[in-house]
């Protein structure tokens, strides 16, 4: 039953996002992060639901009248520079000897990484004012909300001894992943809940950053503690009461220590000696060491996208370890798939959506106007922050909200601008208003003296 009621809400969906393209762009970002075909039980898991609402959204955007280019910004030119590298290493893989055995694997991930690249400017062009950027990112963030409550009440019913994960052959579906996108949207949560003028909305936000935060520890996931406790205590000191919410932030992780359960705590306590004993920790020593390897040794090009298989660790004389392969972070997987100009470009994003950031908040902090674009500019920093840390013990660097960040950024920008020219014009406007009432007082004074 429910693959033909998805099914039938899909096929309704698509003339939706035709003939409305932003539309479109909220479900995608729906469908590819909640993923709502993987809750069926049938046929309705394998349809390609993401992949039929944007065929539907770029044909009606074609169509639309309301058309306009991905805006000029230093983050859109890195993101185009990215992913132009990526397709240049693919084609390395084709004519190296060494590489060729995973080409297959290589064109696969190129082309589902080139879809959302594909879709994230296709954002860029539909986002267009401060309400679909609210819009966008209700839907994204009601997504992983919603995820997170599933997976806090399995927690409870199970009395937390299983680990949360994400839906099943989803892109988090594995509970590390699960864990980092939870962390990125802990900021959403408490920036949206900051801004929004519903109070129930309000109160919904505040409850799923809640929700979320039990998710994040429920997930077993070591690198999203660590990712966690850099997002709260950032959070804590970006608050206007600092020392209250870093005791509050402080208080709160010795009853997660006190009151969780011993397989949980026994998993966390590896962290002091997983480069020893912990498989999964061997793993990811192996994993860098190999992509450092590689890296030396194609410094241009790398092995291209998904070069950690078998055959290299053996050319390599490195064991594949215990746990399946993988680069385990995303800068040795950026730096072993695509060299070191790849990885130059990727951080180069991270470091510019950075600065954007940084730069916006300071024209936005004190505006008593306008301080909606500083609330989203230090949204982005802590989910990048986010991203950027918990990210360092998993192969998730085409994870598309880290993209969808990255495109904020560039409309984040551009609105921005717009929010400052209005205010300039706004100001003039009163300028003028004033020479001109006090120029009319004047000549009314001297005909009263006359």
């Amino acid at each position: 039953m429910r693959d033909y009621l998805f099914l039938a809400f899909l096929i309704a969906l698509v003339p939706v996002c035709f003939f409305r393209p932003f539309v479109g762009i909220l479900a995608w970002t729906w469908i590819s992060y909640f993923n709502p075909h993987r809750f069926a039980w049938g046929f309705a898991q394998e349809l390609p639901a993401a992949m039929v609402v944007a065929i539907a959204t770029m044909a009606g955007f074609v169509f639309s009248s309301n058309r306009r280019l991905p805006p000029t910004k230093r983050e859109t030119m890195l993101l185009l520079l990215l992913w132009i590298w990526f397709a240049l290493t693919t084609v390395s893989v084709y004519f190296s000897r060494e590489f060729f055995h995973h080409f297959p694997d290589s064109l696969d991930r190129l082309s589902s990484v080139s879809k959302m690249l594909l879709m994230t400017f296709f954002a860029m062009m539909l986002v267009t004012d401060r309400h679909r950027l609210r819009s966008w990112y209700l839907v994204t963030a009601g997504s992983f909300a919603v995820l997170a409550f599933k997976g806090v009440l399995f927690g409870v019913l199970t009395a937390g001894q299983f680990r949360v994960m994400g839906p099943q052959k989803s892109m988090v579906g594995d509970n590390n992943a699960f864990g980092l996108a939870l962390n990125m949207c802990l900021p959403m949560f408490f920036y949206l809940a900051k801004l929004e003028e519903s109070r129930r909305l309000r109160m919904i936000l505040r409850i799923a950053f809640l929700f979320t935060i039990a998710g994040v520890i429920l997930t077993y996931s070591r690198g999203a503690l660590i990712g966690l406790a850099v997002v709260l205590i950032t959070l804590a000191f970006k608050s206007k009461y600092k020392l209250p919410a870093l005791a509050v932030v402080i208080v709160a992780a010795f009853l997660v220590v006190a009151l969780a359960p011993t397989k949980w705590t026994k998993r966390m306590e590896t962290l002091k000696t997983a480069k020893d004993i912990d498989p999964s920790a061997l793993s990811r020593i192996n994993a860098w060491t190999l992509a450092t390897r590689l890296a030396l040794d194609y410094p241009i090009m790398g092995g291209g996208f998904q070069t950690f298989t078998a055959p290299v660790y053996e050319r390599y004389g490195l064991r594949e370890g215990p746990v399946i392969l993988g680069p385990h972070s995303i800068y040795f997987q950026v730096l072993g798939e695509h060299g070191f100009p790849g990885l130059l470009i990727f951080l180069g994003l991270i470091g510019s959506c950075l600065l954007s950031c940084r730069k916006i908040r300071r024209q936005f902090a004190t505006n008593a106007l306008a301080r909606w674009p500083a609330a989203y500019a230090d949204m982005i920093t802590v989910s990048l922050l986010a991203f950027a840390t918990s990210g360092a013990f998993l192969g998730f660097a085409y994870f598309d909200l880290f993209y969808q960040l990255a495109a904020t950024t560039v409309i984040l920008k551009c609105l921005a601008e717009e929010e400052l020219i209005v205010e300039a014009e706004g100001a003039s406007a009163e300028s003028s208003v004033a020479e001109s009432e006090t120029e009319e007082f004047s000549s009314s004074y001297h005909l009263a003296r006359e």
